[in-house]
């Protein structure tokens, strides 16, 4: 897998924050593809696999840690690594997160820099 053009969901119920991270990544050479909520990413990967989900953890109908415990126990979906997202910066939803099988966690908003380091180490990764 080439780390530079990976496929990137972007899972976020914010038109803002999808539209923002979108950019972001598109411009560090990765495609993209977002979802509205937590169903319709888990309906994306069935049909197309991405190398890496950014997952807002706060979403209506199936939240991020719903979305997460999913993939986990889908043999399908499992070896894929999560980012979460969350304006929620507390060592409580980090670690419960970290529990679930999430690569990492990144609070809102979102340090440019950091989002880079954190979306590349998650696809390094699994290009070993």
């Amino acid at each position: 897998m080439n780390v530079d053009s990976s496929y990137v969901l972007i899972v976020d119920d914010n038109e803002v924050n999808r539209d923002l991270l979108s950019r972001r990544v598109r411009r560090e050479g990765h495609s993209v593809k977002t979802a509205v909520n937590g169903i319709e990413a888990l309906e994306i990967m069935q049909i197309q696999e991405p190398d890496l989900v950014l997952l807002d953890i706060m979403m209506p109908q199936m939240n991020g840690y719903q979305v997460l415990e999913t993939m986990k126990q889908n043999h399908k979906l499992c070896h894929i690594p999560v980012v979460m997202i969350s304006a929620v910066d507390d060592v409580d939803s980090v670690v419960r997160c970290i529990e679930l099988g999430a690569e990492d966690y990144l609070p809102k908003p979102f340090n440019a820099v950091l989002l880079r380091a954190r979306i590349n180490a998650s696809l390094e990764k699994i290009a070993i």
